[in-house]
């Protein structure tokens, strides 16, 4: 990766959707450059996905929850498979130390935070599951 894909990723993250050719007018490239520099990132998996962050009135309606996850054995390729059948999970992070995964999971509803919840405990070779419930964003 050389500093031109370094310059389109980091343009990219802070606004996914601008035009090709404005990203290509900002770092000196052409748009069919652009285009074709995208495409080999998204296919050496450097660029997955591309999704939306949502305003300060959306998130105000969202309920946030952290999971600590402990699994024995722990198998990390099988839980990641397991894990991206749900969408709202947010983040998903393993650990050192005592627990195995963090997961931060975003719903719209109490019922929906319940029923993630369930699909958490039915994982297989789960040994602990902790729910933290957030209750005011700080930061």
């Amino acid at each position: 990766m050389d500093k031109f894909d370094q310059a389109i990723i980091d343009l990219l993250t802070q606004n996914a959707r601008q035009p090709v050719a404005a990203i290509g007018d900002t770092i000196g490239l052409s748009r069919t450059a652009v285009n074709e520099r995208i495409r080999k990132l998204e296919e050496k998996g450097v660029i997955r996905r591309y999704t939306i962050e949502l305003g300060h009135e959306s998130q105000e309606q969202a309920l946030c929850a952290y999971f600590e996850l402990t699994f024995r054995p722990f198998d990390p390729i099988a839980v990641k498979q397991q894990l991206q059948a749900i969408p709202e999970i947010r983040q998903a992070h393993a650990l050192s130390g005592s627990t195995d995964v963090l997961l931060f999971v975003q719903t719209r509803s109490m019922e929906r935070l319940n029923q993630v919840r369930q699909q958490l405990s039915s994982l297989a070779n789960l040994d602990k599951l902790v729910t933290s419930t957030a209750m005011e964003q700080l930061v």
